[in-house]
């Protein structure tokens, strides 16, 4: 039988995070309430609608967000699955993956659940988790299996960084020389107004996204891939096998949505705004803690510099004191843990609190 990794964050995110009465670990948004988003009924709640790349309403919506024509535009249920997606039709049999290192654990496993040869690209803290391009071409021009597909996330998950400007191009440029592609999961680029996607930078790029992060609609599952149609043609195929159509009420919801989005948005980026505010006032008065302040969102990589196991600490912080954080044990960095303040403010404020109290002790 094939051997599926265990998905550690995914394990936590069901199992701990959502039990712990102060939660600074869900990575998005609370959902919009009745008085600020209340969606028509779809006309046709139950029916199968949508032509082979998805709802042709949303599909124009998104491609209308996006800046390109609508054949760009492969909707999915939520990220995840446009992710598996994305890397399942770039990246073949006898090529190698990249993948930042540390990401989102789920990037870095599937390319070796599909048998591909996988290496990690570093994205240091003390560079503020910036890729090196050089570390790109090496592995470019690395011997044995070519280079098929870069993978990155931005806002990177679990730090909250943008990539540098100019990065992309830069890399673009690489592409074209080495003959690779690029996938830029951007499920937190929404929280950034001015933002140029990723897949507009080069035709060898995609960019996945989804209505969960930034938007608070994860319930819906609703996803996507924006690239050029040649690599889209793929994804869509691929899609046939993994779901033949996504839910038409879901769809349906999400094109009202995309409709509101100057106002949902607006909402979504004060509350970042807001709780980035109430952490980084926290952070500043602790002498044993060390971060860079994320570009944007929700989340922020930070290190304890006086705790070496954090996956303890953590499950000793939920048990002793109900609060959730996600240890960096998770994303392969042991020191470390990741903060959410989606939450409530006076949820936040009381959950540093008690992290304060338990870093204290510690």
């Amino acid at each position: 039988m094939r051997e599926i990794p265990t998905f550690g964050l995914m394990h936590w995110a069901k199992h701990r995070s959502e039990a712990a009465k102060y939660s600074l670990g869900a990575s998005g948004v609370s959902s919009p309430g009745p008085e600020e988003f209340t969606p028509k009924e779809p006309a046709a709640p139950f029916t199968s609608a949508g032509d082979e790349y998805g709802a042709p309403a949303l599909r124009r919506a998104l491609a209308g967000v996006h800046g390109v024509a609508e054949d760009h535009v492969l909707l999915s249920v939520g990220t995840s699955l446009a992710n598996f997606n994305a890397i399942l039709a770039l990246a073949g049999p006898g090529e190698r993956v990249l993948v930042e290192a540390p990401t989102y654990p789920s990037l870095a496993d599937i390319p070796r659940v599909l048998g591909l040869t996988t290496d990690r690209l570093a994205r240091r803290p003390e560079e503020g988790w910036a890729p090196r391009l050089e570390d790109v071409e090496s592995a470019a021009r690395a011997p044995g299996p070519p280079l098929g597909l870069v993978v990155l996330t931005r806002l990177h998950n679990p730090s909250g960084r943008n990539l540098p400007t100019g990065f992309l191009e830069k890399l673009a440029s690489l592409a074209d020389r080495h003959d690779f592609r690029v996938m830029v999961d951007e499920v937190y680029l929404d929280f950034l107004p001015d933002a140029t996607p990723a897949h507009r930078v080069s035709p060898r790029f995609v960019s996945t996204g989804s209505l969960t992060k930034a938007w608070g609609f994860g319930g819906l599952r609703i996803g996507w891939i924006v690239g050029d149609p040649s690599l889209l043609s793929r994804a869509r195929e691929a899609s046939y096998y993994l779901a033949v159509n996504d839910a038409a009420w879901s769809q349906d919801v999400a094109a009202q949505a995309l409709a509101a989005r100057e106002r949902l948005l607006g909402r979504s980026r004060r509350i970042a705004a807001d709780g980035l505010a109430i952490f980084r006032e926290w952070i500043d008065r602790r002498d044993d803690l060390e971060w860079s302040p994320p570009d944007g969102g929700l989340v922020a990589f930070v290190r304890a510099k006086r705790i070496a196991d954090t996956a303890s600490f953590a499950q000793r912080l939920q048990r002793e004191r109900d609060v959730a954080i996600a240890e960096g044990e998770l994303f392969g960095m042991p020191g470390w843990f990741r903060v959410c303040w989606g939450a409530p403010e006076d949820s936040v404020r009381e959950a540093l609190r008690r992290l304060g109290e338990a870093l204290d002790e510690a």
